[in-house]
Parts: C-alpha cells; sequence; structure tokens
C-alpha cells in the first residue's frame, strides 16, 4: 500500500472523528437550549397563569357595581328572552336530578341506563296521562253546565252584593231617553250571535303546543337520564385539579339532594291533601269531588299563593253550583281548613329542614319566576330557589345571598340574636 493511501485514510478518520466528536457537542448544546427555552416558557406561563389569577382576584374585589348590575339584566334578560328554551330544559334539568336515584337503582339491578330512562319517563308520562283522562269527564260535566252555573251564579253574587241602585236608575233613565228619541223611528232588529263557551281553534292550538312542550321534556330528560352522567364525568375532566371536581361532585350531590327530597315530600304531601280534599269535597255535597281534589294537589306545589287561589275557585264553583250562599261560603272553608292544616301543621314536619326559607322570600321568587317564565316559572320558583341556595353557597362571595335564601351562617362562634316582634330593630342596631 502506498504511503499516500495510508496517510490520506489515516486524515480521513482522524476528520470523521473529529466531525463526530463535534456533532455531539452540538447535539448537546442543542439540546440544553431547548431545555433552556422550555424552562423560560414554564416559567413564562406560570406567571402569567399567576398574574391573571392575581388580576383576576384584584378585578373582583375591585369590580364595579354597575358592571354587577349589567351582568344580572343580561341574564335575567336572556332568561325571560328564551323562555321558550330555558323553561323545557330547567323542567328536564330538575327531573334529571329526581329521578337519577331510580335510575342508578334500576341500573344495579342489570337493566342498560337508557332502558331505565326509558321506562322511568315513560312511567312519568303514563301517570300524567292517566290523571288527564281521570280529570277529562268532570271538566266536561263543568263545561256542559256552565251556562246555567253562570246564571246561579250572579244570583247568589247579587244577594250578598245589593244591587247598585244608582246605576239601576241611570240604565232606566238611558232607556226611556232611548225610547223617547226612537219612538217615531223604524225598529231594527238585532241579533246576537253568543260565542261559544270554548274557541276549538284555540283548544286545538293550545293543545298541540302542550304535546309538543311535554315532548320536548321527555326527550331532553330521557338523554340526561341516559348519558348525563357521560357528560358530567367530561366536564369533571376539564377541571385542572382534584379538589375543584371534589367540590363540583359534593355541590351537585347537594343539589339533587336537596331538590329531590322536595319533590318527593312535596309530591307525597300533595297526594295526600288531594285525597283529603276529595273525601271533604265528597261529603258537603260537591260535584265532581276528584276534580276539586286534584286542583289542590296541583295549587299546592305553590306555597301560600296556590291554596287561597284553589279556595276561591271553589267559592266561585260552588256559587254557582248551590242555592244557597251560605252553603256556598261553607264548602269554600272545609276547602281552606283542609289546605290550611296541611299547610300549617303537615309540610313544615315534613319538609321544613330541606326549604329553610321564609314566606317573603318564597313569595318574591313566586313573583320573580312568574313574571319571567308565567305559569311554569310559579310552579318551579321553590325547586329554583333551593338549587340558587346551593349554588351561592358554593362560593364565599356569594355566601351572603345563601344565607339571605336559608343557608346557616358559618361563624358557628358568633351566633346572631333573632329580632323579637317587641323590639325595634334600631334599638339592636
Amino acid at each position: 500500500m502506498p504511503v499516500w493511501v495510508g496517510v490520506a485514510i489515516l486524515g480521513t478518520t482522524v476528520a470523521l472523528i473529529a466531525q463526530s466528536t463535534h456533532s455531539r457537542r452540538d447535539l448537546e448544546l442543542r439540546r440544553k437550549l431547548v431545555d433552556v427555552q422550555r424552562d423560560r416558557i414554564r416559567s413564562t406561563r406560570h406567571r402569567a397563569r399567576a398574574g391573571l389569577l392575581a388580576s383576576s382576584a384584584y378585578s373582583g374585589q375591585q369590580a364595579s357595581p354597575w358592571l354587577v348590575v349589567i351582568a344580572v339584566l343580561l341574564v335575567v334578560g336572556a332568561l325571560y328572552l328564551a323562555s321558550s328554551l330555558f323553561i323545557p330544559l330547567t323542567i328536564a334539568l330538575l327531573a334529571y336530578l329526581t329521578l337519577r336515584p331510580m335510575t342508578t337503582r334500576l341500573g344495579r339491578l342489570g337493566l342498560p341506563r337508557p332502558i331505565a330512562a326509558g321506562i322511568i319517563i315513560a312511567g312519568c308520562f303514563s301517570l300524567v296521562a292517566f290523571v288527564t283522562t281521570l280529570l277529562y269527564s268532570p271538566m266536561q260535566s263543568w263545561l256542559d253546565r256552565a251556562p246555567a252555573s253562570v246564571g246561579r251564579l250572579r244570583q247568589n253574587l247579587d244577594v250578598v252584593a245589593q244591587p247598585l241602585t244608582t246605576l239601576d236608575r241611570a240604565e232606566e233613565e238611558l232607556e226611556e231617553a232611548g225610547d223617547e228619541v226612537g219612538a217615531n223611528r223604524p225598529e231594527l232588529e238585532v241579533s246576537v250571535k253568543k260565542p261559544g263557551f270554548i274557541d276549538r281553534d284555540y283548544l286545538i292550538n293550545t293543545t298541540g303546543s302542550a304535546l309538543a312542550f311535554i315532548g320536548a321534556i321527555a326527550v331532553l330528560a330521557f338523554f340526561m337520564l341516559s348519558s348525563g352522567d357521560e357528560l358530567l364525568n367530561r366536564i369533571l375532566n376539564v377541571l385542572p385539579r382534584d379538589s375543584q371536581r371534589r367540590e363540583v361532585l359534593a355541590t351537585i350531590g347537594e343539589i339533587q339532594d336537596n331538590v329531590g327530597s322536595y319533590l318527593s315530600h312535596i309530591t307525597y304531601i300533595n297526594v295526600g291533601l288531594g285525597v283529603a280534599v276529595s273525601v271533604v269535597m265528597w261529603l258537603v255535597g260537591m260535584p265532581t269531588p276528584v276534580l276539586w281534589g286534584v286542583m289542590a294537589a296541583l295549587l299546592n306545589f305553590i306555597p301560600y299563593i296556590g291554596p287561597l287561589g284553589g279556595t276561591v275557585l271553589v267559592l266561585v264553583a260552588a256559587a254557582s253550583t248551590f242555592e244557597s250562599f251560605t252553603r256556598a261560603l261553607g264548602t269554600a272553608g272545609a276547602f281552606w281548613l283542609t289546605t290550611a292544616i296541611e299547610g300549617q301543621f303537615i309540610t313544615p314536619a315534613i319538609i321544613g329542614k330541606t326549604l329553610r326559607v321564609g314566606s317573603l322570600v318564597v313569595l318574591v321568587a313566586v313573583a320573580f319566576w312568574g313574571f319571567l317564565w308565567g305559569l311554569p316559572g310559579i310552579f318551579l320558583a321553590v325547586p329554583l330557589l333551593i338549587v340558587q341556595r346551593t349554588v351561592f353557597a358554593s362560593f364565599d362571595a356569594t355566601y351572603p345571598l345563601a344565607v339571605i335564601l336559608g343557608e346557616n351562617a358559618r361563624d358557628a362562634g358568633h351566633p346572631c340574636e333573632p329580632v323579637h316582634d317587641d323590639e325595634r330593630i334600631a334599638e339592636i342596631a
């Protein structure tokens, strides 16, 4: 082998070794630079997060009250304008919270969750259909007797409210003046066709809307019961900390327990009240006692206002049925006494710990949700009040609102002395 070939091979080998060594050093330097850049990025992110949290906390402390008022008004406006969306969604969500334990029990028996949810939804709406069928005949009988009942009601009201002689005399004078003016004019025959007691077109449109509303609730409740837990798990996976997940689960569990306990207990109470009212109405001789029992059970879902409204309806119906107004007053009094016994003794003893809300707060909630959502809002006022109280109690900033809505104060070492009836608030302050 020539010498120059050996020298070339040796030089090439040395060059390759030097190049590989240099490339290794470059690779290590690059890795170190990448690690340094990653550390800088991470520290920058942490600082940004810390600054964001600090700024959010600072802004939360220094938030303008006008911004809070504007945000509340926007939320209320959205609830009002999109009521057709939020009402069935809210009812379905409350049904999910109430019926979820039952679905879980059926799932433990080996039934798939969709089948268990379908069985529960079908059972609930079969019960609604049964009650509607049960009320059809009594309602039809009252509608058939409506013309005669209106005349009897007017007679009884005339007995109570004495004739307004001034209006009667004015009417007679107007008739006499009209006779004198139109004595020489030809007589005109005027026939007025009285409309029916119920507009069939309106009834058909209302029935279609009600069926669509009920169908939307059924579909939403079914999917919530069958796959709602999966959505909840996905939401929990978004939260970065286990403590936050536990807090959310605890809040949802408390809402489910409180709302489910209230709705189940009040339903049992109202069913018993309906049976009692039906028996009382049968004893006093009121026609269709089952109708008034079901009406009492439904109206009792509205605290304070429902029983009073039912008493007025019974008084009007009894005055249009019986010849004596005294008997009508006795019938309405029997209805009111039955509901008063239930409201003063039975309901506070059973759901007093779950509700824990003053009567004024309940009336304000009924008025507020009734203004936003109409009749469905009136029925949903108390369950939504319980949900609001539980959610407000989960945050330090809104805990005072939860205390106003019935939550216990957290400062156990500093109890608040109640204001007695014979004391003035100014003196205590």
